[in-house]
Order: C-alpha cells, then structure tokens, then sequence
C-alpha cells in the first residue's frame, strides 16, 4: 500500500524516529494511483482536525477542479507542496484503511460503468470540498462533507457506480442543507437588524 511505502505503519509498531513528508510527495507518490487516492487520503487526514477543515476543503476542491477539468495528474502550488504532516497523521489513515479493507472488498466491486464518470465526480468533489472550507461554526460539520468526498474517492478506486450514486445522493442533501441553513442565517440577520433599527 502506498502509506505504508511513505513510512506509515500500523497501531501496535513502536516505528522509529521519522522525519515529516511533505505534501508535495504525497501527491507524487499518490499520481500513479490517480486523483481518488489523492482525494481520499486527504479527507481521511481532515476527519480528526475540527475547525481546521478550511485549508483541507480547499486542497481537495483543487484536486477535484482538476478531476472536473480533465487533467491526467494533480497539481498543487508550492506552497501547499511545502506544508509538512506528520507520519503520525498518515499511521491514522493507514490503522482506519486497514480496519476496513475487508469490508470495503466485499463490497465494492466494478459496476454501473456510466456513472464512473471523472468529470462529473470531480464537480462534485469540487462542491462538496467548498463547502467544507466554509467555516462553519458547528462542531462535526466537516463529516457531513468528507463522508460523501471519501465516498467519490472510494467509488473512484474501485469503479463501483453505485458508491458514486450514494456520493451523489449525499451531494443533493449536503446542498439542501446549505441552502435551508443560509435561508435561516439571513432571516436572523434581517430579523436582528430590524430590532436593531
């Protein structure tokens, strides 16, 4: 697995002292599996960090712009290829994958081809990392993004269709819910600003 060549290893290993990765060597490495692995290691890394997911939620929406755009291989500016993690992150993602590789075998499997679709996966990829970059001021709202991106990643990997209809399904909801919860914002706002003045 592509972790564990990075250094990564499983909970229960004392590993040896390791020196940090940079971003920009995740995304070389993470090329040569394509724009799903890419998207998924960095949503799983994003579950633990509440209230940071603005710089998350904007990495992913670059990768998925590439998806929507049809590029061969993700781009980052050297900026974000700069930013450090720690192999302690990447040991997470790795024990979280491994727990759950049986599962994800059995079921996952190549099927509804037409929905496999790069381009309309990365547009919602796209949508879903902008909303996760809002900073939202309600703890745990960075699950209701990165389960359905993680889900698209998922779908992504193993050509499974019908993992990217329930991506899309959470999609539509994940939109509802922005919309319903922007209308009930601006009527607070215009109710306050009433009382106000």
């Amino acid at each position: 697995m592509l972790l564990r060549e990075l250094g990564a290893v499983e909970g229960g290993t004392k590993p040896p002292e390791r020196a940090p990765i940079t971003v920009g060597q995740l995304v070389d490495k993470a090329a040569e599996s394509g724009f799903a692995f890419l998207v998924g290691v960095l949503a799983l890394i994003a579950i633990p960090f509440f209230g940071l997911s603005t710089p998350f939620g904007l990495a992913i929406a670059l990768v998925g712009g590439q998806m929507m755009l049809g590029r061969a291989t993700p781009w980052l500016p050297k900026r974000a290829r700069k930013r450090t993690l720690r192999m302690t992150m990447l040991d997470r993602v790795l024990g979280m994958l491994t727990r759950r590789s049986r599962w994800l075998a059995r079921s996952t499997r190549p099927r509804w081809a037409p929905l496999v679709n790069t381009r309309l996966v990365g547009f919602g990829i796209f949508l879903l990392a902008l909303g996760l970059a809002l900073p939202l001021p309600i703890p745990g709202s960075n699950l209701v993004f990165l389960v359905p991106i993680f889900i698209y990643a998922i779908g992504m990997l193993e050509r499974d269709g019908v993992w990217i209809a329930i991506a899309h399904a959470c999609l539509l909801v994940d939109l509802a819910l922005l919309i319903v919860f922007g209308a009930a914002v601006v009527a607070v706002i215009q109710r306050l600003w009433h009382w106000i003045f």
